[in-house]
């Protein structure tokens, strides 16, 4: 099974997250655009886990969920990984109780440890909005990027709550299911 741990978002950051990826992809350019209904954030990609080791990765991350408090974000900036000028990667950025965020990042990493997975070097928490697949078009979705400078706000939502995620890989793309979901109670 592929595994990741999320914290889901609510409609209003999808719907935001929608509006940048329709105005982006009127550029034409290469990218593939994550669906609607699988918008989140990634606090940790397990990979392919076995059956036999759920469990474990349950008492984890009941034991991070238990250890965290809810806390504060807002959908806020466009980004590029690795860059702007050679994006791979378009994202929207993250304000708000990032210190809290960041520990959950960290509770998370500490419980799955003793489970045998690595912890994450750097959290760094966005929405992903899509993948370049090549630099067709690129360009004129920059230009774009430019246009939309000022447009911008903050949409607030509350994290009080992750998931325990399986991805299923398909030609359309991956299909995200739910397989546990643990309540912030730190």
């Amino acid at each position: 099974m592929r595994l990741f741990v999320a914290i889901p978002v609510p409609d209003s950051v999808k719907q935001y997250a929608r509006m940048f990826k329709n105005d982006l992809s009127a550029s034409r350019a290469d990218v593939k655009w994550v669906e609607y209904a699988n918008y989140h954030l990634t606090v940790k990609f397990l990979g392919e886990v076995e059956k036999a080791v759920l469990p474990a990765i349950n008492t984890s991350l009941v034991r991070a969920a238990d250890s965290c408090p809810s806390f504060n974000l807002s959908v806020d900036n466009l980004g590029f990984f690795p860059s702007r000028m050679r994006p791979r990667v378009i994202w929207l950025g993250l304000r708000g109780e990032l210190d809290k965020a960041k520990f959950l990042g960290e509770r998370v990493d500490a419980y799955l440890a003793a489970a045998g997975f690595e912890p994450e070097k750097n959290h760094r928490f966005h929405l992903t909005l899509g993948r370049v697949r090549s630099e067709a078009r690129i360009s004129e979705m920059l230009q774009i990027v430019e246009r939309m400078a000022g447009q911008k706000k903050l949409v607030p939502f509350k994290v009080d709550h992750i998931h325990l995620m399986q991805s299923s890989l398909s030609p359309g793309g991956p299909d995200y299911t739910v397989l546990e979901m643990y309540e912030l109670k730190g």
